[in-house]
């Protein structure tokens, strides 16, 4: 009888092998829940940010790690909101100053990856939404703060009931793997980011878009990788962050229908499903679907925390995500044609 069982195809999964994949579905949709049910201020972003906890590769943090990444980002956020007061009606002293800890956020290589970009995040919204009141600006830097300590608890208490097992080690060789970039190599890469943002920073602050932050949250957070230099890995990043929007609509129509909680988690979790199969490959664009899958958390979850009015802004945030991401991929490779059009000049 258990021979049987044994080639049932259930029964033959290897399913020690899909603990990292697990973790991160079955942990994005625990945090999406826990953080739905708390339902405090921009609780979405806590299920998106989390997510960089649980990638590939990642490490359950330490409790000195912990406190530490709270510590810094409340210390970064601390002198955003104070630069912003100060500098925000002074154009001339606010850009520069602005594009100059932009440029050192991108090049430096001394902070975690992780506190790089909720920095980022932090020193991209701050400013803009402050354009109509300093208050919504603190108020947001406080939200910002507790998310991330609300990422940082829920994810490790996820690696607790799915700890680190011999199906991690690939995935924690291929972070190894990557060639670390060297100090002219890094300058050039956010240098380069810096000529992408800055047209998009002048407009926003010229005509004052403080309600559209999404767009620049999103170009702040893609452009952190420099696999976007690369045409093919744009134009999969822009089909995967469009499919999350898609997805992210499809689970709000559902929601319609199933107006239910339990029935939500079990939407995500079917779309997170999909997502991790394909990030957890060994497929070369595999990362990519990471960002998809974030954009639906942030469309699901921007969507339902909101008002009557939800349906038109799921539209909005789909077609807001979309320019951001197609933007970010055109103009990296504009810029790349122009860089190499010059260097065949000069030789």
């Amino acid at each position: 009888m258990l021979d049987k069982l044994q080639k049932i195809p259930a029964f033959s999964i290897d399913w020690k092998s899909l603990v990292p994949m697990m973790r991160y579905v079955l942990g994005s949709c625990f945090i999406l829940g826990v953080t739905s049910l708390m339902n405090y201020d921009l609780a979405y972003l806590t299920s998106v940010l989390a997510l960089g906890y649980m990638a590939p590769g990642a490490k359950p943090l330490s409790l000195k790690q912990d406190g530490g990444f709270v510590l810094t980002l409340t210390l970064i956020t601390g002198v955003t909101v104070i630069f912003t007061e100060l500098f925000l009606d002074y154009a001339l002293v606010f850009m520069p100053l602005l594009l100059l800890s932009l440029l050192w956020l991108y090049y430096t290589d001394k902070l975690p990856m992780m506190v790089k970009l909720f920095s980022l995040v932090s020193l991209v919204i701050i400013p803009f939404v402050s354009i109509d009141s300093g208050a919504i600006g603190s108020y947001v830097a406080v939200r910002l703060v507790f998310n991330a300590f609300m990422a940082i608890i829920l994810s490790q208490l996820v690696f607790k009931v799915f700890p680190l097992c011999e199906a991690d080690l690939p995935f924690e060789k291929k972070i190894q793997d990557v060639k670390k970039q060297t100090e002219p190599e890094r300058f050039k890469y956010a240098l380069s980011i810096i000529l992408i943002l800055t047209p998009v920073l002048l407009l926003f602050y010229m005509f004052k878009l403080s309600s559209s932050t999404l767009v620049l949250t999103f170009i702040a957070i893609l452009s952190i990788s420099p696999a976007l230099a690369n045409p093919k890995v744009g134009l999969v990043l822009i089909v995967a962050n469009i499919l999350g929007g898609l997805f992210g609509i499809l689970a709000y129509k559902l929601l319609v229908i199933v107006p239910n909680f339990v029935f939500m988690i079990l939407v995500a979790l079917s779309i997170g499903i999909f997502f991790a199969s394909r990030l957890f490959s060994d497929n070369k664009y595999a990362a990519i679907f990471g960002s998809g899958f974030s954009t639906f958390l942030l469309i699901l979850g921007s969507v339902t925390s909101s008002d009557a009015d939800a349906g038109s802004k799921v539209w909005s945030r789909v077609v807001q995500i979309s320019i951001a991401v197609s933007y970010v991929v055109l103009a990296f490779g504009i810029l790349n044609r122009i860089l190499n059009s010059r260097k065949e000049k000069s030789v």
